[in-house]
């Protein structure tokens, strides 16, 4: 089986945030990420519709420590492949889908139609009229800048959440307790 490496990426605003959605609350906020963050987090989304996961490449007696985080709003914990929005799902949907699509027509559908679209001895015609599989337009909308910037001391990072946001935020990289001044 050969393997198929896809390259994605995700809009961030004008500041650079990515945004995020609360796998128990549902509520968005953003976070800023550096560069590589970014692309494992694009990367993680294209992995978690692959057939065949490959097995982490582990020293003996290593484990592979799990990212986890924590909604800025409710403070609960989840690990990191599950703070996908809906569109950003539906986006890596496409794109894997589209992997499929070409990966049908080019080893079923394309040699099925040279095989079976000939004259066998001038006697016996049979053709194939199989239809390739389209390809689903990618499309992801540009990141609105929303949200106010809210700073987290604790691990020295920075967020963006909704002004009605409560009266405590929780680091999203640590989960720490901040309380609410104003925004």
């Amino acid at each position: 089986m050969s393997e198929i490496e896809k390259r994605i990426s995700f809009p961030v605003d004008d500041k650079g945030f990515f945004r995020r959605s609360c796998p128990f609350c549902q509520r968005e906020f953003k976070v800023l990420l550096e560069k590589e963050e970014l692309t494992d987090v694009a990367q993680q989304g294209l992995d978690s519709y692959m057939v065949v996961k490959k097995e982490a490449e582990e020293k003996p007696g290593e484990k592979e420590i799990e990212s986890r985080f924590f909604c800025p709003y409710c403070g609960q914990q989840a690990s990191g492949d599950s703070w996908w929005t809906e569109s950003q799902l539906a986006y890596v949907r496409r794109i894997a889908e589209n992997v499929m699509a070409e990966i049908v027509n080019e080893k079923l559908i394309r040699p099925l139609k040279k095989k079976f679209s000939k004259s066998i001895s001038g006697l016996i015609s049979i053709n194939f009229e199989g239809k390739e599989m389209e390809q689903k337009e990618l499309h992801m909308a540009p990141e609105v800048d929303d949200m106010e910037i809210f700073d987290l001391p604790c691990c020295n990072r920075k967020i963006k959440i909704e002004n009605n946001s409560g009266e405590l935020v929780y680091c999203f990289f640590c989960g720490f307790p901040h309380k609410v001044h104003s925004l």
